[in-house]
């Protein structure tokens, strides 16, 4: 009789410690519930997320020209691209290299564009077809010549074309700054397939035929030049959208995503705050999707929250 006692207070113990596991595990649950919630608003507080279009600054360029083989321009306020007939010129080219963040993957990409200013002062040109080529091994602004990089080192198994404009007043700035109808060269293709060697070493411009009849060139504005007719090189990365957690949570349930829209788009979308917590949103959109897809009850309990949450923020 004492060993059956015993077996069944070991029994009833472990009961008793598996409904305190449970209780424990429902209660992290839970909590892990809001914090998938209350995420966005976590980041917004602190200031940290990944932007779905992200601006790239100019962090180096200089143009290098085969008739000064030896001089360094980084001292001009303008990048030059010519072909080898020009009276001025021989062949030239421009070096750029823009600061794009490390976790930046090729995959994520939606679309990229460069985005060029005329050198207002420089005389502009005449504009034509030029490619832009990621560079095989990165350059110093400061000494490099066309001599000391024997003429740019280039990949040229992929490339991204546009046409320059002639002129000088194409893309012209606004007190330094790009104005509200700037245009971009997309260079998409380029980064997709080549960004590691973009990130790294930078990105080649040059006529597509340098060895063209007419001659021809352009000048746009480089990072020295402070004109205020003239901006800064830059790119914009537009990332892909990612998948949106209510639409994991609200699978079958259009009325939801809806309401959950409406709210998005009438409310949210009218103010700066709004606007900037949707981005945030997104931006951590990835691993709230991927958390409530791996984990049916996280997801059922997010559902129910939400739903609750729709209640009092929706007429």
């Amino acid at each position: 009789m004492l060993n059956l006692w015993k077996e069944e207070q070991l029994k009833s113990e472990s009961m008793i410690s598996l409904n305190k596991m449970w209780a424990k595990y429902n209660k992290a649950l839970s909590q892990l519930v809001w914090c998938v919630l209350l995420l966005p608003a976590l980041i917004l507080a602190s200031g940290k997320a990944m932007a779905a279009s992200i601006v790239c600054e100019d962090i180096a360029d200089v143009s290098i020209d085969e008739w000064y083989p030896d001089e360094n321009f980084n001292y001009k306020t303008r990048l030059i691209v010519a072909t080898n007939k020009n009276i001025h010129h021989g062949i030239a080219r421009g070096l750029f290299r823009f600061d794009i963040p490390p976790d930046v993957e090729a995959a994520d990409i939606k679309s990229a564009s460069i985005y060029l200013s005329a050198c207002a002062n420089c005389g502009g040109g005449n504009g034509g077809t030029v490619g832009f080529f990621a560079l095989n091994k990165p350059f110093d602004e400061a000494t490099d010549t066309w001599s000391s990089l024997d003429g740019g080192d280039w990949d040229d198994s992929v490339y991204s074309e546009a046409i320059l404009p002639a002129g000088n007043t194409w893309n012209q700035a606004e007190n330094g700054e790009p104005p509200p109808n700037v245009k971009g060269f997309n260079i998409t293709p380029l980064l997709r397939d080549n960004l590691d060697k973009v990130k790294a070493n930078g990105i080649m411009m040059r006529f597509l035929d340098e060895h063209q009849e007419p001659y021809t060139h352009q000048n746009v504005a480089s990072r020295e030049s402070t004109d205020p007719l003239d901006f800064h090189p830059f790119l914009i990365i537009q990332q892909k959208e990612p998948i949106c957690p209510a639409e994991v949570m609200f699978q079958g349930e259009p009325e939801n995503l809806n309401q959950l829209r409406k709210f998005r788009d009438q409310v949210l979308e009218k103010t700066p705050a709004g606007r900037t917590f949707i981005g945030l949103y997104y931006g951590c959109a990835p691993k709230i999707s991927a958390l409530l897809s791996a984990n049916e009850d996280l997801r059922l309990q997010a559902r129910t929250v939400v739903k609750k949450m729709l209640t009092m923020i929706l007429p």
